[in-house]
């Protein structure tokens, strides 16, 4: 990819199979959709205009929205893919500017993920350095539930939530070195490598219609299979 920063997305629910979509840098407001994973470099059958500059790289496309954080706000963004409209949901408490990122190497304030269960964001706390998870509504953009994890976003590097389960990197983004059972709202004891490489990981995101990790890594996209080891009870 051209940019270090980025984020590459497909629809996270079943619809658009097979459109990939591109916002390039940490800040924009040029979202644009491509044919098929083969048709990244050329320059896309579609550019849009979501009205609003959004920050970081921690967007995703759901039910066809793409949903962001309109930069230097506490406002996140739903716009509509095929009515270019707008909504808009005010995150109270919530840090958002001044460089207190929830995720510095991204420079990512809001971390928007996908899973089995539906839509999440991830933010930070404005009061005391606490990764705090909000479940959303998508029909109404609207906060059903907030969870308090009690870690700390200056550990963090990135994250993802996957069978409501939250999983964090690393400072560097090389290791998975916890995890936060959403539903028990419990810490679960987990370490893995998630890459071998030094530089920026910009994104990671879960997508559940087709258990893969989309990374954009050292200025390229790359995907991850995800395999999950059944248990016996």
């Amino acid at each position: 990819m051209r940019s270090t920063f980025g984020a590459w997305m497909s629809d996270a629910s079943e619809l658009n199979e097979g459109r990939y979509w591109q916002a390039e840098h940490f800040s924009g407001r040029l979202l644009t959709e491509h044919m098929n994973i083969s048709a990244f470099e050329d320059t896309g059958i579609k550019t849009t205009d979501v009205k609003r500059f959004y920050q970081g790289c921690g967007h995703v496309i759901y039910k066809e929205s793409f949903y962001f954080h309109n930069a230097g706000t506490h406002r996140l963004i739903k716009f509509d893919l095929n009515t270019m409209r707008t909504k808009t949901l005010i995150m109270a408490h919530s840090r958002y500017n001044n460089l207190t990122y929830l995720f510095r190497n991204s420079k990512t304030y809001f971390k928007f993920a996908v899973d089995e269960n539906g839509l999440w964001v991830i933010f930070a706390s404005n009061t005391g350095d606490n990764t705090m998870v909000a479940k959303l509504n998508p029909k109404t953009f609207t906060v059903e539930s907030i969870i308090k994890t009690a870690y700390p976003t200056s550990k963090a590097g990135n994250a993802f939530i996957a069978c409501g389960v939250l999983y964090i990197t690393d400072s560097t983004d090389r290791r998975v070195t916890y995890a936060f059972d959403l539903k028990t709202q419990s810490p679960l004891d987990v370490s893995f490598d998630l890459r071998s490489a030094n530089g920026i990981l910009a994104m990671l995101s879960y997508y559940p219609n087709k258990e893969l990790l989309y990374m954009w890594d050292n200025s390229s996209v790359k995907t991850c299979k995800v395999k999950f080891k059944q248990t016996k009870t």
